[in-house]
């Protein structure tokens, strides 16, 4: 009887937890979110708009902007970022592009639920590692107390990276609360004097992992970035699908492939081909990377079936989390999963594959609201 009422208990429990999570906190996120989207208007999407000379008059923007607020109940910012005022981009258009704050405020709380196995990146290894998924080694984990070998011995914080002098790249990044690449560090132990102590101060949680090689077909494009794919899964009645696939090439200057410090997408399609043109965060399209001489669109990644594979075999893992971007790279041995996102970035889909609400609005709704058991 005990057994019983103490179940009951929990699920009540679990039910008035997931209430407050998908009810009452993207109220709260997202009144946070909004000065963040100000700000970025003002500094970057205003003044792309004002230099673009193929942007639309004003009457036809005010038309834009109270059809896109119409339909989507919300602040248009998403109109700005996506390059909705250009004059090639209709109403219609600009209306399937997807707000971000529909997406991360009102549906994705009700998709994903129990995140943080995924989104601590110290467990997340470990449950890839538990099924056998290729990773780049984890070296050693922690706080700003100590560290964990991957054998499980606690060092201190100087120990970690002293181990490791002379042995090469290493990545140090935070295990939790971090995003769009912020916190990662390429590290050569006993080199460059990097202070874990000091920066586990800083992020907290922290992991150190080994840096892989990639693959020449990604090296042709940036060689001085660790070129990782962002693939899209969904996780329908335990069936994994990849809905979108983009590449993530490293900024001229930048030893990372996030688009804050230059970077740019790329659309891949199922056979591996490239789309002509990749884009930076100000919708400025490439034709090729700045370091190379090789057009996108004569361009083709091999490997890219074990890619899509390896990806739906990671989603089929977090049954909780139906939703997932997983980074992904290719080393000259195959694909290895670097992380997964339970917030992976929409400007990143549509800036690539266009405006995508129409096709994925419906498919997230079809897994919201599932039954806590």
């Amino acid at each position: 009887m005990r057994s019983t009422t103490n179940r009951g208990f929990n699920h009540r429990q679990a039910v008035a937890e997931e209430w407050f999570r998908t009810r009452v906190l993207p109220r709260v996120s997202g009144a946070r979110f909004l000065p963040y989207q100000v700000r970025q208007l003002r500094s970057e999407h205003l003044p792309a708009m004002l230099h673009d000379e193929d942007r639309k008059g004003t009457a036809r923007i005010a038309v834009d902007l109270m059809r896109v607020t119409t339909k989507w109940r919300c602040l248009p910012f998403h109109y700005f970022r996506y390059g909705g005022y250009r004059r090639e981009v209709s109403a219609e258009r600009a209306c399937s592009y997807l707000p971000e704050t529909t997406l991360f405020h009102r549906l994705l709380p009700r998709v994903n639920r129990d995140t943080i196995e995924l989104d601590d990146k110290t467990s997340c290894k470990k449950i890839l590692a538990s099924a056998g998924v290729p990773q780049p080694a984890l070296i050693a984990s922690g706080d700003h107390r100590a560290g964990v070998t991957s054998e499980g011995e606690v060092v201190s914080l100087p120990d970690v990276l002293d181990r490791l002098s002379g042995s090469g790249r290493v990545v140090v990044k935070p295990s939790r609360y971090s995003s769009g690449g912020s916190g990662v560090v390429i590290v050569r132990p006993g080199e460059d004097g990097f202070d874990l102590a000091g920066y586990a101060q800083h992020w907290g949680t922290w992991l150190v992992e080994q840096h892989v090689p990639q693959h020449a077909d990604l090296d042709v494009l940036n060689p001085y970035a660790l070129n990782t794919f962002r693939v899209i899964t969904l996780l329908r009645e335990g069936a994994a699908e990849v809905l979108y696939v983009m590449l993530k090439l490293g900024g001229t200057e930048s030893t990372t492939d996030n688009s804050a410090a230059g970077g740019m997408q790329i659309r891949v399609h199922p056979d591996g081909r490239l789309d002509r043109h990749a884009y930076d965060r100000h919708l400025n399209a490439h034709t090729r990377h700045g370091v190379s001489s090789v057009p996108f669109s004569e361009h083709r990644i091999s490997r890219m079936t074990e890619v899509r594979e390896l990806a739906a075999r990671c989603a089929r893992l977090f049954p909780q989390v139906p939703f997932i971007g997983w980074d992904i790279a290719l080393t000259p041995g195959g694909p290895v999963v670097i992380e997964g996102n339970s917030s992976p970035s929409l400007a990143h889909i549509q800036r690539t594959h266009g405006g995508v609400a129409l096709e994925l609005v419906p498919v997230l709704r079809s897994v919201m609201d599932r039954p806590i058991i």
